[in-house]
């Protein structure tokens, strides 16, 4: 055998071994790629679950009344709601009477005992009542912003965190007593709780993200 012809076979050798390593380093690029990819989304994933079971462990039976309070205060007068903001007594109407009472009963027994009906007008409103219930008020729109903001800068999985909060979309009725706060305390103030119920044609600017 010739010295060329071994030498030719060596140069093939090696360019076939040069183009398997090419080869493979790009199967190892492209696993690499697909792992990174699978663990982000595992990592939105947990987060989605993170944000939903902050909700949850934040959830207290006065949440719920205090809602149902404001979306019936709503219905008979919406200026109850925001004397309530700006710390004012506000006349309530005697069929608010028990929605009103389950929602300070759970700071003060004995303060539910001072309300009582005069006519159609609930009378023993305090002070205090109102604070205790603004507070169930921020507390609930603080919490939902924190959980949202999983959602609103993209660091959740978008589509299993709009299915667990679905009953906060613009088209369900769920949503109203959450608009009604978000319009007495200020919409700019909750930007992730307003971009979240809104239809995706009006949604609000994406967050802006800084190196």
């Amino acid at each position: 055998m010739e010295f060329g012809s071994i030498s030719d076979i060596v140069t093939a050798v090696a360019t076939v071994i040069t183009a398997l390593s090419i080869v493979i380093a790009a199967q190892q690029v492209k696993l690499g790629k697909e792992s990174s990819i699978n663990e982000a989304k595992r990592l939105k994933k947990q987060a989605a679950i993170d944000a939903a079971k902050i909700y949850i462990d934040n959830k207290r039976p006065e949440t719920d009344l205090m809602l149902q309070f404001v979306n019936n205060a709503c219905q008979i007068n919406g200026r109850i709601i925001r004397d309530i903001e700006k710390f004012s007594i506000p006349t309530l109407p005697a069929e608010l009477i028990e929605d009103f009472s389950g929602c300070i009963e759970f700071y003060d027994k004995a303060e539910v005992g001072k309300l009582s009906i005069n006519g159609n007008i609930v009378e023993g409103v305090t002070a205090k009542h109102v604070i205790q219930l603004r507070y169930l008020m921020i507390d609930y729109l603080n919490t939902l912003e924190v959980v949202l903001t999983y959602w609103w800068q993209d660091t959740a999985n978008r589509e299993a965190m709009e299915k667990e909060f679905s009953f906060l979309m613009h088209d369900q009725d769920t949503a109203r007593p959450v608009n009604i706060l978000l319009d007495v305390f200020g919409r700019q103030y909750f930007p992730a709780i307003s971009s979240f119920v809104k239809p995706k044609t009006e949604m609000a600017p994406e967050p802006t993200v800084h190196a």
